[in-house]
């Protein structure tokens, strides 16, 4: 074999050799080892429990251990060895700062399975509503990475709260009632996709508050007299928590009450370029309206172009 073809082959073996080695900055679920058990690696609770916690949870990466069964040889790779910068922020023997469980930058690995439809049957028969997950947001929303559109920045009552960790779910699931704590799969379903982005279901009317509605807060009801569809909802993956604008107009659009939808649509009947604000920023209030709103106002559905 000549000096040529031996150095083409030897670039090949590398370039394959490159394009196949694993990165161990970024933990894989869906690496074939790592789809054991999920308590081969998480412990529960996490020795931090009760720093960050009022109940045993799992608030922490795994120790050292998980990683070093398998990965010794990475895992001392080096003053900074790659392995370690999944975890931590920064890889130094002298800093072992770790980003926070879980690291919102990161993408999820995992969908959560929750079924909304078998646990509104559970909330009825206790006389609970909603709340005992969703409770009122306790502070300002942060703000998009482009800002609040038209400057509008909703106050605390806006929003209602998700729950972030397993204090909600642990009260029936902890050792009880199926999928229990050491169970995790019960719930976190790995995702088809390597890494999956977080979403969380768009909020068109973002000027609804569910604790205003004046003086009297009227907007504090039982949840699902709005969500209708919720209920009937088993996963999260597509979940459309969406409010038919007949819940709203029982008390915004009613003779007698308050005309709220048809003062919009007749300003729109005027200028064609009205930006609909009662409820909407502009980026939706400068839509055509929905035809269910013409509906509502017992209409023909009209479209801005076909206005004066």
């Amino acid at each position: 074999m000549n000096t040529l073809l031996k150095t083409s082959v030897f670039i090949c073996v590398l370039t394959a050799s490159a394009l196949g080695a694993p990165d161990y900055s970024k933990f894989s679920h869906s690496t074939p080892k790592h789809k054991a058990a999920c308590n081969t690696c998480h412990q529960a609770p996490t020795k931090n429990w009760t720093k960050v916690s009022s109940f045993p949870d799992v608030a922490d990466y795994p120790d050292h251990e998980a990683c070093v069964s398998c990965h010794r040889a990475q895992f001392f790779k080096g003053a900074r060895p790659q392995i370690c910068s999944d975890c931590h922020a920064k890889t130094s023997p002298r800093d072992d700062v770790r980003y926070a469980f879980h690291n919102p930058a990161a993408k999820l690995q995992f969908m959560i399975e929750f079924p909304h439809d078998r646990h509104q049957d559970v909330i009825a028969q206790n006389v609970k509503n909603c709340t005992i997950c969703h409770a009122q947001a306790g502070a300002v929303s942060q703000a998009p990475a482009g800002g609040w559109i038209d400057a509008y920045a909703p106050p605390a009552a806006t929003f209602k709260a998700a729950p972030v960790d397993h204090s909600s779910c642990f009260s029936c699931h902890w050792k009880s009632q199926e999928p229990v704590a050491s169970n995790c799969n019960g719930c976190h379903k790995l995702a088809a996709a390597p890494f999956v982005t977080a979403t969380i279901p768009t909020r068109i009317s973002i000027k609804f508050m569910h604790e205003g509605g004046g003086e009297k807060k009227q907007h504090v009801a039982e949840c699902t007299t709005c969500h209708i569809n919720i209920t009937k909802s088993a996963t999260l993956r597509g979940l459309k928590p969406d409010v038919p604008i007949t819940a709203c107009t029982e008390c915004h659009n009613k003779d007698g009450l308050r005309q709220d939808l048809n003062k919009e649509l007749t300003a729109l009947d005027k200028n064609r370029a009205y930006v609909c604000a009662y409820c909407h920023t502009s980026n939706v209030g400068s839509l055509d309206a929905p035809a269910s709103h013409y509906l509502i106002a017992q209409r023909p559905p009209l479209k801005r172009k076909d206005l004066k």
